[in-house]
């Protein structure tokens, strides 16, 4: 039987669709988080003064006057994680005075700190968890019994790890931030496998270093 020979047009037109699907698969991998206020909820601590935030042209400005409390917000399916990076800048920042302190809960503060909670089996149950708790689990769509703080500007040096001083489910990463363009840091962090998420917390406090400053924050992809 004869082989019918394929058009060279033909050939460069299979060329070219390959590479744009390659091209769009490829920036599918990268999320971009949209800032607006409408795609997050507002967490709060019982008996703490919560932040003031304000989302303008994608960009997060958080107030912290002695003060904690986050934003989060859930994903409708676990998304695989392997790098991390957002832009940052801050007037002021939280009064820690160095890595020993910022393990301790007196010093457990940061200028922001990006949460990642993980993917896991069942949930643990518990019905004296405070009522903070319960609102992140109603907004939760998977189980979720750890969670990763990739922390900018830390005390400890680039790539630390240590564990919360509230919850030893909690692993603290202090990450690398470099200098950018008018007085913007980029912050970045690669984990060493990919990890499943299932929501992001947006957090900058300074209750327990009676810390005052505002940060801004923009550009956060997770690929």
């Amino acid at each position: 039987m004869t082989r019918m020979k394929k058009h060279p047009l033909f050939l460069l037109v299979q060329f070219v669709v390959i590479v744009h699907v390659s091209v769009v698969s490829a920036e599918t991998l990268t999320d971009v988080i949209s800032l607006q206020e409408e795609n997050f909820e507002h967490i709060k601590f019982s008996q703490i003064k919560p932040n003031r935030h304000l989302f303008l042209n994608q960009q997060l400005q958080i107030n912290v006057n002695e003060s904690a409390s986050f934003l989060m917000q859930a994903f409708d399916h676990a998304r695989s994680v392997k790098h991390v990076s957002f832009e940052w800048r801050s007037d002021g920042y939280p009064n820690t005075i160095n890595a020993l302190d910022e393990e301790q809960k007196l010093g457990d503060d940061a200028v922001f700190k990006l949460g990642l909670l993980l993917k896991t089996g069942e949930s643990i149950s518990n019905p004296f968890i405070p009522k903070w708790m319960k609102h992140v689990d109603a907004l939760l769509n998977f189980p979720s019994e750890e969670m990763i703080y990739l922390i900018a500007d830390a005390k400890h040096a680039i790539g630390d790890q240590w564990i919360n001083p509230y919850n030893e489910r909690v692993t603290m990463i202090s990450i690398e931030s470099i200098e950018n363009k008018q007085d913007w840091k980029l912050a970045h962090y690669e984990f060493d496998a990919p990890v499943d998420v299932v929501a992001i917390w947006l957090m900058a406090d300074g209750d327990n270093t009676r810390s005052r400053f505002t940060t801004y924050i923009k550009n956060i992809k997770i690929e």
